[in-house]
This record gives C-alpha cells, structure tokens and sequence, in this order.
C-alpha cells in the first residue's frame, strides 16, 4: 500500500503553507509521515514548492507539466502514476488528526470487496481526500483532466466508489483558516500536556 500525501494547494484562505505549520512543536506534514510511514510501502509526497528536512524515505514529486494547478485530481494523478499499482491511500496535507486507524479499514473495504474508491462521509459531505483508491483507476483520472474537470467529484461519478457513512471522526478535520489553526493547536497541544 502506498501514502500519497497532497501537498500541493495554495493554501489561499490561510495564508501561508498549511503543510508547514507548527503544532506540538512539529510540522503538520511531518505529523502525517510519522502516522502513515508504518503503514506504507512508500509515502508519496506531491508539492509543488520545496519542502525541507523531510524524512528521507518520502518520494517527492511535483504535479506534470500538463496538469499543473489543477488541483487535488492532478496531485491523485502524480500519486498513482507513482504507485502504478494496487491500493493507495490519499490523505491532504492540512489534516493534522489523520490516523491510519480509519485508513485501514478504508483500505481493507477497497481490497476485500475489488472497488475503485472508497470514501468516507460525515454529515452528508464527502472526504476524497482522506479516501482508498486502486491504481488501476489511472486512465480515468487521466481522462477526467483531458475534459478539463478538475473536480474529484468528476471522477468518482465514472468509477466503481462504495461510500462510507463516518459519524463524528477527528480524522475528516482540516485547517483552511487561522482559526482552525489554533483549535488543532489547542487539541493537540492541550493533549500533549496531559
């Protein structure tokens, strides 16, 4: 199983890289890389400027020529070209609570029941980027781009996608703000002092 880890957003409403925010003393992308390397045959970073001291086991890619800034559906894109085969597990770079506990079972559905995709959905909206993808889905993501949609959305409307109802899951929280920032700051850290 392979971590595709999607580092590649202009983090606009932020203001700066999300990625490279501090928590707990440490850097919410290296949060992630600690979480999924046991897991992982290989953790697949895509990021379109450079990030210092990574772990030196990550593979670091930046999205292709062709699809660049297209967003989330190009970085999958970049991952699974890397993958090449077998089940992948997607996880933005903005989630700091992201555990391999519910990526498990994500990825245990995919395999045991041969899907294309499996997403969680907590309060009616839909996770694609914390989700389960086979590989072998390559050509549609391709062909998603070529159309010019860039929405994941797109491509999960022309595979084989089980959904999965998720009731109130840390792992599903992401930053996009300020203030998403100091809340993951105060569960982390709070925790940490306990």
């Amino acid at each position: 199983m392979e971590t595709i880890i999607l580092a590649g957003g202009k983090s606009s409403r932020m203001g700066e890289n999300k990625a490279l925010m501090k928590i707990g003393g440490k850097r919410v992308i290296d949060r992630i890389i600690e979480e999924f390397i046991p897991i992982s045959e290989d953790v697949i970073l895509i990021a379109n400027e450079k990030i210092q001291q990574l772990d030196h086991s990550v593979i670091v890619l930046k999205d292709s020529e062709a699809f660049k800034g297209q967003g989330p559906l190009a970085g999958i894109l970049t991952g699974l070209t890397a993958a090449k085969k077998g089940p992948c597990f997607v996880v933005a770079c903005d989630m700091p609570f992201a555990s391999t506990e519910m990526a498990k079972k994500l990825l245990h559905t995919l395999t045991e029941k041969n899907l294309d995709a499996v997403i969680p959905i907590a309060e009616g909206q839909i996770h694609p980027l914390f989700a389960a993808y086979d590989a072998g889905i390559l050509s549609y993501v391709h062909e998603t781009l070529k159309e010019g949609k860039k929405s994941v959305k797109s491509l999960l409307d022309r595979i084989n996608v089980e959904y999965i109802e998720v009731i109130d899951s840390l792992d599903l929280w992401n930053m996009n703000t300020k203030e998403d920032y100091i809340e993951a700051k105060k569960r982390i850290e709070g925790n940490e002092l306990h």
